[in-house]
């Protein structure tokens, strides 16, 4: 799990233009799995010389419309190196159960992903394979290729079962020019959430012009809104940022046995952080309703986009970059997270792969996930994310960059995640409890008991852990 930042972290930086995978390396004649040093790839795939002909390997990916072109990228030159290994693709599917179904089933991938979440579920369950032995044949020392703390999150008892493809910690967001126009300062290391909140409140602005510390401010007729809080889907939360906010109000979720969650979730930290965030959608009216959402009818990122949120206040990795960096006439930089009562904390994001413990190809599925997690394929996965491979991240990452450095600076602060403490997390809190974030965005938030509402989560998610047992 990823703790702390360990020395050699701060050499991180990023790269800025796509490299090119053409030095990938040509099996010799009849090899499946070792490249013939020293020759290129062809820009055409070479033909397999393997009697036995192509093995297909299936892998899952997650890519969005607008990264598919850095997968197809890393998977060309992956089948330029390894003409006798043919890569089909295969959607991780967005809900855990099918995941977990196919896994049972044995139709998932060779190379199944997932997040930090997942693991101690899938692991304990027998489905990813301890790659201790897989490494070793192939004579790999994953301490030569990885950050110690980032392999680590892939361990489950003791035993490397997952390597990421990338992590993320978070920042948030601000739109410099509206800062600017209110007499606000770019947020600095250390500041806090009381002004964080007296910052939404100068910068959510009605349609007379007031801002909402004004008595004539209408919060019926917003223009701007000073932030905005985390994404919001049907009548749900993201729960993962989320817990970024409870951590710096000193508030963790379950036992650190994964046993129990009351006394944690329903703490008084956990009550004030609680009613913290509701308040500034429904006492404050810096932060939209679901109302307003709904009827935008667009997500968190284009209403920063189109200049109508001042800070994402999100919990955002760095994944829009070039997104706002395209944008005509907009100005923002990223700014460290507030610190809260119980400090600067926050949760990490984490996704990897593992090889599917039924696969038939296992030493095939090895050469492809070691491609993807090591040189090749994050020469390009880090345009988007940290990576956890040494030489990458000293090669195309650079801690002074003014985007970059801020979430470089941001991995000290990353909790140990709670998510880890039981394979029965994801199913007895985390889905539970961000149902309870999606009323805090409800027109009807105003009148609910916090402390009441989150007795009710513990009990639930309590007796949910208790009678939960792996198949």
């Amino acid at each position: 799990m990823l703790l702390k930042i360990i020395s050699h972290l701060k050499h991180l930086a990023i790269f800025l233009l796509i490299f090119t995978l053409l030095t990938a390396c040509v099996p010799a004649a009849g090899s499946i799995l070792t490249p013939t040093v020293g020759q290129k790839a062809s820009p055409t795939a070479a033909a397999c010389q393997d009697p036995g002909g192509q093995i297909t390997v299936r892998v899952h990916d997650w890519s969005s419309a607008d990264r598919r072109q850095f997968w197809d990228q890393v998977i060309k030159a992956f089948s330029n190196a390894y003409p006798c290994i043919k890569v089909e693709t295969v959607t991780l599917p967005e809900d855990r159960t099918v995941r977990l179904n196919e896994l049972e089933s044995g139709t998932a991938p060779d190379l199944v992903g997932f997040d930090s979440s997942d693991l101690p579920r899938v692991a304990r369950l027998g489905y990813l394979l301890d790659l201790t032995s897989v490494m070793a044949k192939d004579h790999f020392n994953p301490a030569d290729s990885f950050y110690d703390s980032v392999y680590q999150t892939g361990f489950v008892d003791g035993k490397p079962v997952g390597i990421a493809k990338d992590y993320s910690v978070s920042a948030f967001y601000v739109n410099t020019d509206l800062l600017k126009k209110a007499g606000l300062e770019i947020p600095k290391e250390g500041w806090t959430y009381d002004q964080y909140l007296h910052m939404a409140q100068k910068l959510t602005i009605d349609n007379a012009g007031n801002d909402s510390t004004s008595p004539e401010f209408n919060p019926k007729s917003i223009t701007v809104w000073g932030t905005i809080l985390g994404q919001w889907v049907s009548d749900s939360g993201w729960w993962r940022g989320f817990q970024s906010f409870l951590y710096s109000w000193g508030a963790h979720t379950i036992s650190p046995d994964g046993k129990i969650t009351t006394g944690y979730i329903n703490s008084d930290n956990a009550v004030a952080a609680w009613t913290w965030y509701r308040d500034l959608i429904h006492k404050y009216h810096v932060a939209p309703t679901v109302s307003y959402l709904s009827a935008s009818g667009v997500s968190n990122d284009k209403l920063f986009s189109e200049g109508k949120i001042a800070i994402s206040g999100s919990f955002w990795g760095p994944w829009f970059q070039d997104t706002f960096t395209q944008t005509p006439g907009l100005k923002w930089t990223a700014v460290p997270l507030p610190t809260g009562p119980g400090g600067h904390h926050a949760a990490i994001m984490w996704m990897g792969w593992g090889i599917n413990s039924k696969s038939q190809h296992v030493d095939q599925a090895w050469q492809l996930l070691k491609w993807l997690t090591t040189d090749p394929g994050q020469q390009v996965f880090a345009l988007k994310a940290l990576t956890g491979d040494i030489s990458v991240a000293k090669t195309l990452q650079i801690e002074k960059d003014p985007f970059w450095s801020v979430f470089l600076a941001e991995v000290p602060y990353q909790d140990t995640l709670d998510d880890m403490t039981t394979p029965f997390y994801t199913t007895c809190v985390d889905i539970p409890a961000g149902k309870v974030i999606g009323k805090m965005y409800q027109d009807t938030a105003a009148m609910i008991n916090i402390k009441s509402e989150l007795d009710k989560l513990a009990a639930a998610a309590d007796q949910c852990l208790a009678e939960s047992r792996l198949k």
